[in-house]
């Protein structure tokens, strides 16, 4: 599709004048905006949740146990990241426009979930391939934590991101159905979608 020069030739001084006086988003001058992760808040919820407390049971790991662990690293993980010490402008900024537009799916859900896979897998290859008012597609190419629960003959790690995404849900007040694809290469998708 070709730009029509002639139709940006009509539009008159800033076109951003044209959004309402108090829905505008303002950056204040001299303040520093952090818009990255800390790694400290990494740090801290491996400090409350160790990966490890999974495999330190006696016997075979079940799915309700997985589903089990999966909502309790969740649940420190959204404590801590909606704590002062590290919500950043980037979580601000989404709860902003989500309250100004009444939309809250993908991105107020989406941070969590990005969150989640930073956190306990901060060197994994993994990407959202779709992010839509409908649909959240994120796909992980070589997932550690699957690895890890096959290295310790756990082959139902879905349990576990499962369960992260319903505690998301949860905690954003929505009701999302939650598919997991695996390739058994270590590649998986996950899909949510809204109700």
């Amino acid at each position: 599709m070709a730009l029509d020069f002639k139709v940006l030739q009509k539009v008159k001084g800033n076109p951003s004048t044209e959004v309402a006086p108090n829905r505008r988003l303002r950056i204040n001058p001299g303040q520093d905006y952090s818009y990255d992760m800390p790694k400290e808040l990494i740090y801290k919820v491996n400090k409350e949740f160790p990966l490890e407390s999974i495999f330190n049971q006696v016997g075979e790991v079940s799915e309700e146990e997985l589903a089990r662990q999966g909502q309790d690293f969740m649940n420190v993980l959204i404590k801590e990241a909606d704590s002062e010490t590290y919500r950043d402008r980037t979580a601000d900024m989404i709860e902003k426009v989500a309250q100004q537009t009444g939309i809250r799916f993908p991105h107020v859900f989406e941070r969590y979930i990005e969150l989640g896979i930073l956190t306990l897998r901060p060197r994994d290859a993994w990407m959202v391939t779709q992010a839509t008012t409908k649909t959240l597609k994120v796909c992980s190419f070589n997932c550690g934590l699957s690895k890890l629960f096959a290295g310790k003959g756990i082959n139902h790690c879905e349990a576990f991101c499962l369960a992260v995404g319903r505690t998301v849900a949860e905690k954003v007040g929505m009701t999302i159905d939650i598919t997991c694809n695996k390739d058994g290469n270590g590649s998986c998708e996950l899909i949510f979608y809204p109700q």
